[in-house]
Protein backbone atom coordinates (compact mmCIF):
# COMPACT_ATOMS: atom_id res chain seq x y z
CA UNK A 1 0.00 0.00 0.00
CA UNK A 2 3.06 2.39 -0.13
CA UNK A 3 5.12 3.76 -3.06
CA UNK A 4 8.64 5.34 -3.08
CA UNK A 5 8.91 8.86 -5.15
CA UNK A 6 12.35 10.25 -5.49
CA UNK A 7 11.41 13.75 -4.09
CA UNK A 8 8.12 15.41 -2.88
CA UNK A 9 6.21 17.11 -5.82
CA UNK A 10 5.02 20.01 -5.18
CA UNK A 11 1.59 20.40 -6.39
CA UNK A 12 1.00 23.79 -8.30
CA UNK A 13 -2.32 24.05 -6.64
CA UNK A 14 -1.16 24.84 -2.88
CA UNK A 15 -3.10 27.85 -1.68
CA UNK A 16 -1.96 31.33 0.42
CA UNK A 17 -2.29 29.37 3.56
CA UNK A 18 0.13 26.20 3.00
CA UNK A 19 3.43 26.45 5.28
CA UNK A 20 5.76 23.37 5.00
CA UNK A 21 9.48 22.88 6.63
CA UNK A 22 12.25 20.88 5.02
CA UNK A 23 13.19 17.31 5.62
CA UNK A 24 9.30 17.21 7.49
CA UNK A 25 10.27 18.65 10.36
CA UNK A 26 7.93 20.72 12.35
CA UNK A 27 6.86 23.74 10.51
CA UNK A 28 7.43 27.10 11.80
CA UNK A 29 4.50 29.35 12.41
CA UNK A 30 2.48 26.42 12.51
CA UNK A 31 -0.80 26.20 14.70
CA UNK A 32 -3.23 23.87 14.01
CA UNK A 33 -6.53 25.11 15.43
CA UNK A 34 -8.69 22.16 14.26
CA UNK A 35 -9.43 23.81 10.71
CA UNK A 36 -6.99 27.04 10.48
CA UNK A 37 -3.45 27.66 10.41
CA UNK A 38 -1.43 31.46 11.46
CA UNK A 39 1.29 33.14 9.24
CA UNK A 40 4.27 34.04 11.30
CA UNK A 41 3.63 37.45 10.19
CA UNK A 42 0.71 38.48 6.99
CA UNK A 43 2.89 40.15 4.57
CA UNK A 44 5.44 36.63 4.36
CA UNK A 45 4.95 33.27 2.62
CA UNK A 46 6.79 29.94 2.92
CA UNK A 47 8.98 29.35 0.24
CA UNK A 48 7.59 25.48 -0.58
CA UNK A 49 4.15 27.91 -1.38
CA UNK A 50 5.71 29.92 -3.60
CA UNK A 51 7.82 27.00 -5.17
CA UNK A 52 3.78 25.34 -5.86
CA UNK A 53 2.23 28.65 -7.48
CA UNK A 54 5.34 28.79 -9.90
CA UNK A 55 4.45 24.85 -10.50
CA UNK A 56 8.02 23.69 -8.94
CA UNK A 57 9.90 20.99 -7.13
CA UNK A 58 11.86 21.97 -4.00
CA UNK A 59 14.77 20.52 -4.16
CA UNK A 60 17.02 21.48 -0.90
CA UNK A 61 15.72 23.60 1.99
CA UNK A 62 17.29 24.66 5.57
CA UNK A 63 16.57 27.51 7.62
CA UNK A 64 19.54 29.68 5.63
CA UNK A 65 18.61 28.79 2.28
CA UNK A 66 16.30 26.90 -0.52
CA UNK A 67 16.82 26.04 -4.46
CA UNK A 68 13.79 24.84 -6.28
CA UNK A 69 13.05 24.32 -10.34
CA UNK A 70 11.10 23.38 -12.96
CA UNK A 71 14.15 22.19 -15.66
CA UNK A 72 14.57 24.99 -17.35
CA UNK A 73 14.59 28.01 -14.22
CA UNK A 74 16.27 27.61 -11.06
CA UNK A 75 15.42 29.55 -7.91
CA UNK A 76 17.44 29.98 -5.30
CA UNK A 77 16.58 31.75 -1.75
CA UNK A 78 19.25 32.90 0.87
CA UNK A 79 17.84 34.36 4.19
CA UNK A 80 18.86 37.71 6.40
CA UNK A 81 20.76 39.17 7.28
CA UNK A 82 20.98 40.64 3.42
CA UNK A 83 18.22 38.28 2.19
CA UNK A 84 18.49 37.64 -1.95
CA UNK A 85 16.37 35.49 -4.43
CA UNK A 86 17.82 34.36 -7.46
CA UNK A 87 16.38 33.34 -10.65
CA UNK A 88 18.66 31.18 -12.89
CA UNK A 89 21.54 32.75 -11.26
CA UNK A 90 20.62 36.32 -11.49
CA UNK A 91 19.22 38.26 -8.54
CA UNK A 92 15.61 39.85 -8.11
CA UNK A 93 13.90 41.56 -6.43
CA UNK A 94 14.91 43.71 -3.29
CA UNK A 95 17.05 42.57 -0.24
CA UNK A 96 16.47 41.52 2.66
CA UNK A 97 12.84 40.72 4.17
CA UNK A 98 13.43 36.91 4.17
CA UNK A 99 13.03 35.15 7.19
CA UNK A 100 13.97 31.83 8.77
CA UNK A 101 11.29 30.71 11.49
CA UNK A 102 11.23 27.07 13.10
CA UNK A 103 13.66 26.02 10.22
CA UNK A 104 11.19 26.89 7.35
CA UNK A 105 12.63 29.90 5.21
CA UNK A 106 9.36 32.38 4.69
CA UNK A 107 9.35 35.67 1.91
CA UNK A 108 7.18 38.43 1.50
CA UNK A 109 4.36 38.04 -0.51
CA UNK A 110 5.67 40.48 -3.50
CA UNK A 111 8.57 37.79 -4.02
CA UNK A 112 6.67 35.47 -6.04
CA UNK A 113 5.76 38.12 -9.33
CA UNK A 114 9.26 39.07 -9.04
CA UNK A 115 10.17 35.31 -9.65
CA UNK A 116 7.61 34.80 -11.96
CA UNK A 117 8.63 38.09 -14.28
CA UNK A 118 12.36 36.68 -14.41
CA UNK A 119 11.78 32.90 -15.16
CA UNK A 120 12.36 32.16 -18.94
CA UNK A 121 9.00 30.85 -19.66
CA UNK A 122 5.72 31.82 -17.59
CA UNK A 123 5.15 29.53 -14.86
CA UNK A 124 1.65 27.68 -15.03
CA UNK A 125 -0.92 29.07 -12.34
CA UNK A 126 -3.80 26.96 -11.32
CA UNK A 127 -7.04 27.99 -12.51
CA UNK A 128 -10.21 26.67 -11.08
CA UNK A 129 -12.91 25.82 -13.92
CA UNK A 130 -15.77 27.79 -14.19
CA UNK A 131 -19.38 27.03 -11.87
CA UNK A 132 -21.80 24.91 -13.54
CA UNK A 133 -25.77 25.31 -11.78
CA UNK A 134 -25.60 21.20 -10.44
CA UNK A 135 -28.43 18.99 -11.77
CA UNK A 136 -30.37 17.36 -8.79
CA UNK A 137 -29.98 13.93 -8.68
CA UNK A 138 -31.45 10.71 -5.28
CA UNK A 139 -30.20 8.56 -3.08
CA UNK A 140 -29.15 7.83 0.21
CA UNK A 141 -25.19 8.40 1.08
CA UNK A 142 -23.71 7.45 4.27
CA UNK A 143 -20.05 9.91 4.47
CA UNK A 144 -17.40 8.28 7.32
CA UNK A 145 -15.03 10.59 8.70
CA UNK A 146 -12.63 8.30 10.02
CA UNK A 147 -11.27 8.21 13.29
CA UNK A 148 -12.55 11.06 15.82
CA UNK A 149 -12.45 11.80 19.41
CA UNK A 150 -9.91 9.78 21.43
CA UNK A 151 -8.62 8.09 18.20
CA UNK A 152 -6.57 10.87 16.42
CA UNK A 153 -5.69 8.66 13.12
CA UNK A 154 -2.37 9.19 11.50
CA UNK A 155 -0.38 12.84 13.00
CA UNK A 156 1.50 15.08 10.58
CA UNK A 157 4.97 16.15 11.37
CA UNK A 158 2.89 19.73 12.03
CA UNK A 159 0.84 18.35 14.49
CA UNK A 160 -2.28 17.95 12.63
CA UNK A 161 -4.35 15.41 13.06
CA UNK A 162 -5.95 13.06 10.48
CA UNK A 163 -9.09 12.90 12.14
CA UNK A 164 -9.26 16.91 11.58
CA UNK A 165 -8.89 16.61 7.79
CA UNK A 166 -11.36 13.72 7.73
CA UNK A 167 -13.96 15.70 9.42
CA UNK A 168 -13.58 18.77 7.04
CA UNK A 169 -13.57 17.14 4.02
CA UNK A 170 -16.61 14.84 4.57
CA UNK A 171 -18.84 17.86 6.12
CA UNK A 172 -17.84 19.37 2.81
CA UNK A 173 -18.71 16.46 0.71
CA UNK A 174 -21.72 16.10 3.08
CA UNK A 175 -22.88 19.39 1.88
CA UNK A 176 -22.37 19.38 -1.52
CA UNK A 177 -24.33 16.28 -1.95
CA UNK A 178 -27.30 17.96 -0.24
CA UNK A 179 -27.43 20.52 -2.49
CA UNK A 180 -27.95 18.40 -5.22
CA UNK A 181 -31.16 16.57 -3.69
CA UNK A 182 -29.01 13.74 -2.14
CA UNK A 183 -29.74 12.55 1.33
CA UNK A 184 -26.52 12.43 3.67
CA UNK A 185 -26.07 10.94 6.73
CA UNK A 186 -22.89 11.34 8.37
CA UNK A 187 -21.42 8.77 11.09
CA UNK A 188 -20.31 11.39 13.21
CA UNK A 189 -20.70 15.21 13.36
CA UNK A 190 -18.27 16.74 15.61
CA UNK A 191 -15.07 15.27 16.98
CA UNK A 192 -16.63 11.89 18.90
CA UNK A 193 -15.45 8.24 19.02
CA UNK A 194 -17.37 5.80 16.63
CA UNK A 195 -16.98 1.96 16.84
CA UNK A 196 -16.17 0.49 13.27
CA UNK A 197 -18.79 -2.03 13.80
CA UNK A 198 -21.31 1.04 14.17
CA UNK A 199 -20.20 3.03 11.19
CA UNK A 200 -21.09 0.19 9.04
CA UNK A 201 -24.47 -0.93 10.51
CA UNK A 202 -25.28 3.40 10.44
CA UNK A 203 -25.43 2.29 6.74
CA UNK A 204 -27.12 -0.94 6.48
CA UNK A 205 -30.03 0.18 8.92
CA UNK A 206 -30.68 3.49 6.47
CA UNK A 207 -30.67 1.16 3.62
CA UNK A 208 -28.24 3.35 2.20
CA UNK A 209 -27.21 3.20 -1.87
CA UNK A 210 -23.82 4.15 -1.47
CA UNK A 211 -20.97 4.26 1.62
CA UNK A 212 -18.06 6.55 1.63
CA UNK A 213 -15.41 6.57 4.33
CA UNK A 214 -13.27 9.29 4.20
CA UNK A 215 -9.37 9.55 5.53
CA UNK A 216 -5.84 9.94 4.94
CA UNK A 217 -2.63 8.13 5.03
CA UNK A 218 0.26 8.16 6.72
CA UNK A 219 3.79 5.75 5.76
CA UNK A 220 6.80 5.58 6.90
CA UNK A 221 8.40 6.23 3.80
CA UNK A 222 7.83 10.01 3.63
CA UNK A 223 8.10 10.30 -0.25
CA UNK A 224 5.14 7.95 -0.74
CA UNK A 225 2.05 9.66 -1.91
CA UNK A 226 -1.41 10.86 -3.97
CA UNK A 227 -4.64 9.33 -3.63
CA UNK A 228 -5.82 5.72 -2.89
CA UNK A 229 -9.34 4.14 -3.27
CA UNK A 230 -10.45 0.98 -1.72
CA UNK A 231 -12.73 -1.38 -2.26
CA UNK A 232 -13.10 -5.01 -0.24
CA UNK A 233 -11.29 -7.75 -1.98
CA UNK A 234 -14.38 -9.23 -2.52
CA UNK A 235 -16.23 -6.07 -3.49
CA UNK A 236 -19.61 -5.96 -6.06
CA UNK A 237 -19.25 -4.42 -9.27
CA UNK A 238 -21.20 -1.26 -8.53
CA UNK A 239 -18.78 -0.80 -5.42
CA UNK A 240 -16.12 -0.84 -8.38
CA UNK A 241 -17.88 1.83 -10.44
CA UNK A 242 -17.93 3.98 -7.23
CA UNK A 243 -14.45 3.64 -7.15
CA UNK A 244 -13.85 4.51 -10.46
CA UNK A 245 -16.03 7.05 -10.40
CA UNK A 246 -14.37 9.03 -7.52
CA UNK A 247 -11.00 8.09 -8.50
CA UNK A 248 -11.60 9.95 -11.71
CA UNK A 249 -12.95 13.30 -10.26
CA UNK A 250 -10.22 13.43 -8.08
CA UNK A 251 -7.59 12.89 -10.66
CA UNK A 252 -8.97 15.81 -12.41
CA UNK A 253 -8.31 18.59 -9.09
CA UNK A 254 -4.28 18.15 -9.21
CA UNK A 255 -4.15 15.13 -7.00
CA UNK A 256 -1.50 12.42 -7.49
CA UNK A 257 -3.57 9.10 -8.21
CA UNK A 258 -2.51 5.58 -6.97
CA UNK A 259 -5.24 4.05 -8.60
CA UNK A 260 -8.02 1.66 -7.07
CA UNK A 261 -7.00 -0.96 -4.46
CA UNK A 262 -8.30 -3.99 -2.45
CA UNK A 263 -8.13 -4.44 1.08
CA UNK A 264 -10.79 -5.64 3.78
CA UNK A 265 -11.28 -2.78 5.61
CA UNK A 266 -13.71 -4.09 7.89
CA UNK A 267 -16.40 -1.04 7.44
CA UNK A 268 -15.79 -1.97 3.35
CA UNK A 269 -16.58 -5.83 4.83
CA UNK A 270 -19.47 -5.02 6.86
CA UNK A 271 -21.63 -2.44 4.75
CA UNK A 272 -24.33 -3.97 2.27
CA UNK A 273 -24.22 -1.52 -0.10
CA UNK A 274 -21.49 -0.16 -2.42
CA UNK A 275 -19.03 1.18 -0.02
CA UNK A 276 -15.04 2.46 -0.78
CA UNK A 277 -13.05 4.03 1.23
CA UNK A 278 -10.93 7.77 0.29
CA UNK A 279 -7.29 7.88 1.37
CA UNK A 280 -6.83 11.25 0.56
CA UNK A 281 -3.24 11.92 0.64
CA UNK A 282 0.07 11.47 3.15
CA UNK A 283 0.21 13.10 6.03
CA UNK A 284 3.46 11.49 6.43
CA UNK A 285 4.89 13.29 3.09
CA UNK A 286 6.16 17.31 3.85
CA UNK A 287 3.96 18.60 0.51
CA UNK A 288 0.86 16.46 0.66
CA UNK A 289 0.45 16.90 4.28
CA UNK A 290 0.72 21.06 3.69
CA UNK A 291 -1.72 20.71 1.11
CA UNK A 292 -4.11 18.96 3.36
CA UNK A 293 -3.58 21.46 5.71
CA UNK A 294 -5.29 24.11 4.07
CA UNK A 295 -8.66 24.20 3.89
CA UNK A 296 -9.32 25.58 -0.10
CA UNK A 297 -7.42 22.37 -0.98
CA UNK A 298 -9.40 19.88 1.39
CA UNK A 299 -12.95 22.03 -0.99
CA UNK A 300 -11.28 21.28 -3.73
CA UNK A 301 -11.28 17.29 -2.73
CA UNK A 302 -14.34 17.48 -1.32
CA UNK A 303 -15.87 18.57 -4.39
CA UNK A 304 -13.97 16.25 -6.48
CA UNK A 305 -15.99 13.46 -4.05
CA UNK A 306 -18.94 15.08 -4.21
CA UNK A 307 -19.02 14.66 -8.26
CA UNK A 308 -17.83 11.13 -8.04
CA UNK A 309 -20.71 9.99 -6.06
CA UNK A 310 -23.01 11.98 -8.57
CA UNK A 311 -21.74 10.98 -11.42
CA UNK A 312 -22.25 7.00 -10.10
CA UNK A 313 -25.77 8.39 -9.03
CA UNK A 314 -26.98 9.27 -12.33
CA UNK A 315 -25.34 6.53 -14.01
CA UNK A 316 -27.06 4.11 -12.14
Amino acid sequence: MRIAATRIVVSMGIALAVLAAPGCGRWGGWQPTGGGEVLPAPELVSVVHVAGRLGMQMDTSSASNATFGDGTNSVTVFADPGGQAYVNGRPVGQPGGIRSVGGALYVPQTLEAEIRRHLRRPAPVYTPPPPVRPSRVSGIVVIDPGHGGKDPGAIARSGLHEKVVNLSVARSVASLLRQRGVQVKMTREDDRFIELNDRADIANRLGADLYVSIHADSASNRAACGFTIYVARSASGNSLKLAKAVEHRMGKCGALARTTRRADYRVLVRTACPAVLVELGFLSNQGESAKLADPRYRQRLASAVADGIVDYLKAR
